[in-house]
């Protein structure tokens, strides 16, 4: 019987250097203005020469970081695990 109390650890997926920058940017970006960027901008921010930002996106909706908000243009949503991981990343301070 499970103790109601304990934690159960989660492992997190690793992330290469540019997914953890680009989770990063999308955090930023939310934080200063309330909603996520577009593709579009995230391409710019990420110095690429296409509209590829889906190179960095797919693998973070893969791992769990990112979710979908079907209907809407800007519709990139971080989730709980994201939140965990930029905690463990620095960029939020831990609770």
């Amino acid at each position: 019987m499970k103790n109601p109390e304990s934690t159960e650890l989660k492992v997190l997926p690793p992330l290469t250097k540019r997914q953890a920058e680009c989770l990063s940017f999308l955090f930023d970006y939310f934080s200063e203005r309330r909603y996520y960027p577009t593709q579009r901008e995230i391409t710019k921010r990420m110095n690429l020469k296409t509209n590829s930002a889906a190179t960095f996106l797919e693998p973070l909706y893969k791992k769990g970081y990112l979710k979908k908000e079907p209907g809407r243009s800007r519709n990139i949503n971080l989730t709980p695990s994201a939140i965990e991981k930029l905690k463990l990343m620095g960029k939020i301070k831990k609770e």
